[in-house]
């Protein structure tokens, strides 16, 4: 009951970056399909009537890019902002209000309390954006609205992109919890998470991503349940 109590708090004061980026990604994914549907119904209303010969279709115009790839650039940016606010709120913050003496004199252990701080974080991450993520991908999966539904992939790519939201958050923390110099080791996770999203950005085998992605994360978790369990707050 008191992790459960730690995670609540968490939540409740993490709660407006939720809602923001939440609220983003919706509104701005929805615009867009929408705009994608009507464009598209309003072609097919008014087919072009060629004669042979009398005009040249181009090889790029029979392509089409991803279906969700315009709500894929604002969750690009929005969950490693998020994973940066929640960050920042739930280990930047107690150092520069000093309650950190506050919350470990609690009747739990450490790494309760840092347990509930990163599932607070991924709670927020699978409510804010990846519910709404995957309702975006549920509408451009609707084969009555649009002519090539969003493909199975471009799913995977945004809960990617959700997974890096959790390295920056990691990262983010990682680097509050050193008692290092800023030009010595505290900023090494800030660049790994850097050195991971250029990775994956620029790489498209969704498997070596992923592997990517799960050593980044590994290497993070470690280095910051030491950092928190070992430092003197």
């Amino acid at each position: 009951m008191r992790f459960l109590a730690l995670v609540r708090k968490e939540l409740r004061e993490c709660l407006p970056w939720l809602l923001l980026a939440g609220l983003l990604l919706l509104v701005a994914g929805a615009w867009m399909l929408r705009y994608e549907a009507e464009y598209v119904q309003e072609k097919l209303a008014q087919p072009p009537r060629l004669a042979p010969g009398s005009a040249v279709i181009h090889a790029y115009r029979l392509t089409r890019p991803h279906l969700l790839g315009g709500p894929a650039k604002w969750l690009c940016v929005l969950a490693p902002g998020l994973g940066l606010a929640l960050g920042i709120r739930h280990f930047w913050m107690p150092l520069y209000t000093r309650t950190w003496s506050f919350l470990l004199h609690r009747s739990v252990s450490r790494l309760t309390i840092l347990l509930a701080k990163c599932a607070a974080a991924v709670a927020a991450f699978v409510v804010s954006l990846g519910v709404v993520w995957t309702v975006l991908y549920w509408y451009a999966r609707r084969p009555d609205v649009f002519v090539i539904p969003a493909s199975a992939r471009e799913l995977v790519v945004g809960w990617i992109y959700i997974a890096l939201g959790l390295v920056v958050y990691l990262a983010t923390a990682l680097s509050a919890l050193s008692t290092a110099r800023w030009y010595t080791t505290r900023i090494f996770g800030l660049l790994l998470a850097g050195l991971a999203t250029i990775i994956v950005l620029s790489q498209w085998n969704l498997g070596r991503v992923a592997v990517l992605l799960v050593l980044t994360l590994l290497v993070l978790a470690s280095q910051t349940v030491a950092a928190f369990l070992d430092r003197e707050f």
